[in-house]
């Protein structure tokens, strides 16, 4: 990926090393192949991190021996010159296509990360995001693959930038040569930042993988080779079976590895060290029967010079097609993708990269300032195309929910939720000629309480509490849960504002307020729950008590486990009890809220982008529906607790309809909209107003 590839001249050069364009190519097929068939993560990526780092060491050593000093506008021209070009073209293409195979609620996100990868910060965008590489159940954007792009983006400035501190150092304080003070800044790096991605990995492991900072001890390991290497006379015979181990250990890495899941920690030691053990190897004279031999062959060396293209261009090949078919690539399928990729790679270069690296008139004054304007400029065209398109998008939107709100505010009797407390005077809601506009307005919108400021990650335990209503008010009520709980939040502040109440929340991804833990969580995961749930308890007894709280879970994905490790509904129901405990102690009303449905692919959300109606676009309630409910459970016939069930306001008796009253329920495959919850509102209310008048 790495963009110092080999030109003819390279080839001719003693410090040529063939086996690292072979390196390239192992790397670029591992990703493919992974992301095509396998639907994982190879560890190909931290191999490119790693010879990126030793080509660009090699880059600025030289700099600093011929000439004293870094030349940075020199160093980071000649980057555009080869980055920016491929980029430009393929962002280019995945932003005009995405209006002809995407789907309309797939456009924001599209666009946002488009504009985000010419900007070379896509991975900061997924960090904020929080999108789980390749996870089964997300919608992926065509450009998700250029977060790796950003990372080394980001790596040259880093290091261009540390090269000129170096550089002075060595004009007004080091006088001595520059390998020792290189080798002592490079092992401060690496160690800081491995300490760092192990810190990261254990907080938020999902942030982590994107997270740059996490990843600069990748590129450290192929810098101190590309500084310690030459100095070393390392026999053949310890180099040939080095080679071979390193070879053995990138390709088998996403095989035995849950790469997107572990990585950057000590996991990705595993793929780095690998690419170090080859780098071994090849330094000094080819061996007969050494692995940098084979790397180093007309075909690998060929596919390598390719490698960046392929890496590019392979991803959004294949998203169209999932999202175009619904379908996973057959072996079939896949290769054409594959081919499909090597050749426009060799097109881009050819016609688009070559030119410009190549110029025919190379002595024409200002010459240099052309070539490095040229590919600048395209990359700007790529992020205005993003941009102005993201901007159409956004607009299209902000009318769409207008409009909801407008029907929300005019008391629509069958907008959202209404149209099922009355399915006959409102069965007109339930068929629509178009994509309707609540759902062209895509994701419309997290809850609120979804940013970081109130949200806790799935692995943290830091205890955040925000506050919505009327601030000051007599009467106190608190949401407690994960993301299911989150999920009513529109309708429960709604409830807040309209009767004068104070809301607290407390909420954690992935985390169910219960003594229990859960079976389908991380040991990671787990752990740091039950001591968020422990840090909150001990918050809720120096408050004073709440009227209200509201807790709700994730029915279909909580299983719980017993003292004994076994999963056991009973320890579930008697966990949401120990936790209530305490606060149904002190005076709080302890509301149950029975699940959501969840749909089991986020692919059966797709029927309501085209024409339909509630029969043609639903999901059946057997299935989107769990039976052991245990939050119902726990809070039956218990005192102090009060059950609600809005299954009603969700499903019929035999079907539960994504679109209802005009308004589509799920923003994926188990979350409501902010847009229909906050039309559960009336229905949450009167469930309290009934229960405070029976009391």
């Amino acid at each position: 990926m790495d963009l110092e590839r080999s030109r003819s001249k390279k080839q001719d050069s003693p410090n040529y090393r063939p086996e690292i364009e072979g390196i390239r190519a192992v790397a670029c097929l591992l990703v493919a192949t992974f992301h095509i068939w396998l639907g994982r993560v190879s560890g190909g990526v931290d191999v490119f991190f790693v010879i990126a780092g030793f080509l660009t060491t090699v880059t600025l050593l030289g700099h600093v021996r011929r000439f004293g000093r870094i030349r940075p506008g020199t160093f980071l021209s000649r980057l555009a010159t080869r980055l920016f070009p491929s980029s430009a073209i393929v962002l280019a293409v995945v932003a005009v296509l995405t209006f002809f195979v995407l789907w309309p609620p797939q456009w924001k996100q599209t666009f946002t990360e488009v504009v985000a990868s010419a900007l070379y910060v896509e991975n900061w965008q997924l960090y904020r995001s929080g999108i789980d590489y390749l996870a089964q159940d997300d919608f992926h954007s065509p450009v998700q693959n250029f977060w790796a792009m950003s990372v080394q983006g980001q790596f040259y400035l880093i290091w261009a930038v540390m090269f000129i501190g170096i550089a002075i150092a060595m004009r007004f304080v080091w006088k001595r040569p520059i390998k020792p003070l290189l080798i002592g800044v490079l092992l401060l790096a690496i160690v800081v930042s491995f300490v760092y991605s192990l810190r990261e990995v254990d907080r938020n492991q999902t942030q982590a993988y994107y997270n740059t900072f996490a990843r600069v001890w990748e590129f450290g390991l192929g810098s101190i080779a590309a500084v310690v290497l030459p100095g070393l006379r390392i026999p053949a015979w310890v180099r040939t079976p080095l080679g071979w181990i390193g070879l053995f250990g990138i390709i088998s890495c996403g095989f035995l590895l849950q790469v997107s899941t572990q990585f950057p920690g000590v996991a990705a030691l595993w793929p780095t060290v690998s690419a170090v053990l080859i780098l071994v190897a090849g330094t000094g004279a080819s061996t007969r029967f050494g692995a940098e031999r084979l790397l180093g062959t007309a075909p690998l060396v060929w596919l390598g010079g390719l490698g960046y293209g392929i890496y590019l261009w392979h991803w959004p090949i294949l998203i169209f097609w999932v999202e175009t078919t619904d379908e996973r690539p057959s072996l079939l399928v896949g290769l054409a993708i594959i081919g499909a990729s090597i050749a426009l790679a060799w097109l881009t270069k050819r016609f688009i990269e070559d030119p410009l690296l190549r110029p025919r008139r190379a002595t024409l004054p200002g010459r240099s300032w052309v070539r490095t304007s040229i590919p600048v400029a395209m990359m700007l065209v790529a992020a205005l195309v993003g941009g102005a398109s993201l901007a159409a998008v956004n607009n299209a939107i902000a009318s769409d929910v207008a409009s909801a709100r407008e029907r929300s505010s005019a008391g629509d009797p069958c907008f959202g939720a209404a149209a099922m407390a009355d399915p006959g005077g409102c069965a007109h809601t339930f068929a629509w000629r178009r994509s309707v506009p609540e759902l062209d307005a895509g994701e419309d919108g997290s809850p609120e309480i979804d940013g970081s400021d109130c949200a806790t990650s799935p692995t943290g335990t830091q205890l955040k509490e925000c506050i919505f209503g009327q601030v000051g008010s007599s009467t106190r009520v608190v949401l407690i849960g994960n993301s299911h709980a989150a999920s009513l939040f529109p309708a429960f502040e709604k409830i807040a504002v309209d009767r004068g109440w104070e809301l607290h929340v407390f909420y954690k991804n992935g985390c169910v307020f219960n003594t229990a833990p859960r079976l389908d969580d991380s040991e990671t995961e787990r752990d740091s729950c039950l001591e968020w749930g422990e840090k909150l308890q001990q918050r809720l007894a120096e408050q004073p008590p709440y009227d209200y709280s509201l807790n709700a879970y994730s029915a279909v994905k909580s299983h719980f486990l017993d003292d004994q490790g076994n999963p056991s509904d009973e320890a579930g129901i008697e966990g949401f009890r120990e936790a209530w405990a305490p606060m149904i102690e002190r005076g709080t009303t302890i509301l149950a809220i029975a699940d959501n449905p969840v749909l089991e692919t986020t692919e059966q959300l797709k029927c309501e982008y085209r024409p339909g109606d509630a029969r043609s676009c639903s999901v059946p309630r057997s299935k989107a529906l769990d039976d052991r409910d245990l939050v119902i459970a726990a809070a039956t016939d218990l005192p102090g607790a009060l059950p609600i069930d809005l299954t009603a306001y969700y499903c019929d008796e035999t079907e539960c309809p994504l679109v209802i009253g005009g308004v589509k329920v799920y923003r994926d495959r188990g979350h409501l909209t902010a847009t229909f919850a906050s039309t559960l509102a009336p229905y949450l209310g009167k469930a309290i107003s009934d229960y405070e008048a029976a009391r």
